[in-house]
């Protein structure tokens, strides 16, 4: 199952918006209000999801100035396999699009089908952040 957030234009430029993205320490404002107990390095992240799911996220994959994907650290208790991926289209020097874009495959099928109708709304929050900070990057 993939979702992807609706296509955001990002006022700073696509290098900006790839360094801001490639240091968790920087997510803890786009994220959700049900994200809890965020803690992070510029490597991984850790944070509960509605009081009971804690995750622990890594970098699986950046392609300067136009990818950064995300995914569960080995071990850290994912209920299922997936990747965030922040899909970056230079516009100008001051301005990019953003779009985020969830990737899960497999897992548990009751689960996945939970995740689902709340996935979209979801990815077009973080979408609406980046907008929103992205001229203070």
């Amino acid at each position: 199952m993939n979702a992807e957030s609706k296509k955001v234009q990002a006022q700073c430029s696509a290098e900006r918006l790839y360094g801001f993205a490639c240091d968790f320490r920087n997510f803890q404002r786009l994220l959700p209000s049900q994200v809890e107990d965020f803690q992070a390095d510029a490597d991984r992240c850790s944070f509960k999801v509605g009081g009971f799911v804690s995750l622990t996220l890594q970098y699986a994959e950046r392609v300067p100035y136009t990818t950064v994907a995300i995914a569960p650290a080995a071990n850290s208790g994912s209920p299922v396999p997936f990747r965030f991926v922040l899909c970056i289209t230079p516009v100008d020097d001051n301005s990019c699009e953003a779009l985020v874009r969830a990737e899960i495959e497999g897992g548990n099928p009751m689960v996945t089908m939970m995740i689902k109708p709340k996935l979209r709304p979801a990815l077009d929050k973080i979408a609406e952040q980046i907008q929103y900070f992205s001229a203070g990057i």
